[in-house]
């Protein structure tokens, strides 16, 4: 039970966290909503990743996990698509500048965003794992 709690609440952060950084992943802050999307993603993340693992282990070991990373995006797309409880857009990225470091503006595209918002979500939900 305490891991099903942690796993819901490592993925209701990342996706709190994505939405606060990426201004083209909206997520809706509802209760009924952020649950279900909550819960989704929680599936997503927790069970069909692990089985994907599993299954596609032999050809992920020759394309030396090229093809994780595709399945992980398809995978992510046809979730936000099908069920629409994020709202995932292209966006202006206004730039940043820390210590000197300056990145410049640009236009996020759709696939591009969605590339960043998986990867996003899964490297906060991994961080996590790994603090606790």
């Amino acid at each position: 039970m305490k891991k099903i709690t942690r796993m819901l609440i490592f993925s209701a952060v990342a996706l709190y966290l994505t939405s606060l950084w990426n201004e083209g992943f909206k997520v809706n802050f509802s209760p009924y909503i952020f649950v279900r999307t909550v819960l989704l993603v929680t599936f997503f993340y927790y069970l069909v990743i692990p089985i994907s693992k599993i299954i596609l282990f032999p050809v992920n070991l020759l394309t030396l996990g090229l093809l994780s990373t595709v399945l992980y995006f398809v995978l992510f797309y046809v979730f936000i698509t099908r069920f629409s409880l994020v709202q995932i857009k292209p966006w202006e990225f206004t730039g940043l500048t820390f210590n000197g470091l300056a990145v410049k503006s640009m236009q996020i595209n759709y696939p591009l965003n969605l590339l960043l918002s998986s990867i996003s979500l899964s490297f906060i939900i991994n961080l996590l794992e790994g603090i606790l």
